[in-house]
C-alpha cells in the first residue's frame, strides 16, 4: 500500500505551491489593473478641465473676433456708403464738367464771332472821315489816376478857380518872389501850368451831354468868357473849346483871394450847378463880410473861410483839387470838412503833377 500510495504521489502535476503562486500572480495582475485603472480616471478627469478650459478660451476669442468682424463690416459698410456718394458726385461733377466745355466752346465760338465783327468795325472806322483833332486833347493821359477821385454828379459842372497870387508857387515866399515877375513868366509858373492842366483834364473827360462853366477867382470873380456867364457849354461844342482853351492861357494869377465873393456868385446863378470843383492851394486871404487890414494870420483865414461856406447853395458837393503850398497847414482840414459835409471828394495831387 505504501509503494500504491507513493506511486500515486509521483503521478501529480500541481503541487499546492505552485498553484498559490499562480494565484498570487493572478492577484498581482489584478491589483496593477485596479491601481492603472484609477490613474487613468484621474488623467482623463484633468484632460477634460483642461479641454474645458480650453474650449471657454476659445469660445471668448470667437466672441471676440465676432465683434471685431460686425466692427469691421460696419466699417466697411460706412466706406461703401462713401465711395457711392463719391461716385454719384464725380457723376455729378462730370455732368457738369460736359456743361462747362460746352459753355467754354461756346463762349470761344461767340468771342471768335466778336473779334470778326470788331475787325470789320474797324475797317468801317478807317474808312469814315475824322477830324484833324479832337476838341481837347487830355493832357498827360497816363497820369489821370490823380483826380480820379472827385465825384462830378449830375448834368451841370461848375469849376470854380483860383487865381490868385499865390498859385505861382509852392511856398508863399516864392510866390511872393513871383509877383516880380513879368506876365508871361506868371502864366508859364510850373504850379499854375499844373492847374491849368488838371481843370482841362477834367473838361476833356466830362461826358459830351454835361454841361459846365468856369469861374475864376481872386479879389473878384469873373467866368472865363467875359459877357456868357449864364451861359453852359458842352465838351462837344469844339467853338467854345477854342474860345476857352485860348482864354485859359491869356489869365495871370495875382491878387488876394476872395472866395467869399466866388460863392456869392454861385448863389445868384440863373441855373445852380449839380457839381462844383473848386481848384484852389489854400484857405482865403480876403472876405466881404469880414473886415482886414494888412497880412492875416490862419485864425483870421479860417474865419474868412467860414463866411464863404454860409454862401454856399445847399446840397451842392463841392470837391476840393488842393493844390501844394507850405505855410497853410489849415487848409487841409477845412477842405476835407467841406467835402464830408457837401458828399464831394477832396484830391491833392502831386507836386510834379502830371509830368512825373
Amino acid at each position: 500500500m505504501a509503494k500504491i500510495a507513493a506511486k500515486r504521489r509521483e503521478t501529480e502535476v500541481f503541487s499546492l505551491a505552485f498553484l498559490d503562486c499562480i494565484c498570487c500572480g493572478f492577484g498581482a495582475v489584478i491589483l496593477v489593473f485596479i491601481l492603472t485603472i484609477s490613474q487613468k480616471t484621474v488623467a482623463d478627469t484633468e484632460n477634460v478641465a483642461d479641454v474645458q478650459a480650453r474650449v471657454k478660451r476659445l469660445e471668448h476669442d470667437v466672441a471676440m473676433s465676432q465683434a471685431e468682424v460686425d466692427r469691421i463690416a460696419q466699417a466697411l459698410a460706412a466706406q461703401q456708403v462713401e465711395v457711392e456718394d463719391v461716385n454719384a458726385k464725380n457723376t455729378q461733377d462730370q455732368l457738369k464738367l460736359s456743361d462747362r466745355k460746352k459753355e467754354l466752346l461756346l463762349l470761344l465760338q461767340q468771342t471768335g464771332m466778336l473779334k470778326d465783327a470788331l475787325s470789320t468795325l474797324l475797317g468801317e472806322k478807317k474808312l469814315l472821315p475824322t477830324d484833324d483833332h479832337a476838341p481837347l486833347p487830355i493832357p498827360n493821359a497816363d497820369r489821370r489816376q490823380y483826380l480820379t477821385g472827385v465825384k462830378l454828379r449830375g448834368d451841370y459842372i461848375l469849376f470854380i478857380v483860383r487865381m490868385s497870387g499865390s498859385m505861382l508857387d509852392d511856398t508863399i515866399e516864392a510866390a511872393t518872389a513871383r509877383l516880380e515877375d513879368s506876365d508871361v513868366k506868371k502864366r508859364e509858373a510850373p504850379k499854375w501850368q499844373r492847374t491849368l492842366h488838371a481843370l482841362e483834364w477834367m473838361i476833356a473827360t466830362l461826358d459830351p451831354k454835361t454841361h459846365f462853366q468856369i469861374l475864376f477867382f481872386n479879389e473878384e470873380t469873373t467866368p472865363v468868357l467875359p459877357g456868357r456867364t449864364e451861359e453852359w457849354f458842352t465838351p462837344g461844342d469844339r467853338q467854345a473849346l477854342k474860345d476857352i482853351i485860348g482864354k485859359l492861357h491869356t489869365i495871370v494869377p495875382q491878387g488876394p483871394a476872395n472866395l467869399e465873393r466866388a460863392f456869392t456868385t454861385v448863389r445868384y446863378m440863373k441855373h445852380l450847378p449839380d457839381s462844383i470843383v473848386l481848384f484852389t492851394d489854400g484857405l482865403p486871404t480876403l472876405s466881404d463880410s469880414i473886415p482886414s487890414e494888412g497880412s492875416t494870420d490862419a485864425q483870421l483865414r479860417k474865419q474868412f473861410f467860414d463866411a464863404a461856406i454860409r454862401q454856399l447853395p445847399q446840397r451842392i458837393p463841392v470837391s476840393t483839387i488842393l493844390m501844394p503850398l507850405n505855410g497853410d497847414p489849415a487848409s487841409a482840414a477845412a477842405f476835407w470838412l467841406l467835402a464830408n459835409a457837401s458828399h464831394g471828394a477832396l484830391v491833392s495831387p502831386a507836386k510834379t503833377w502830371p509830368d512825373t
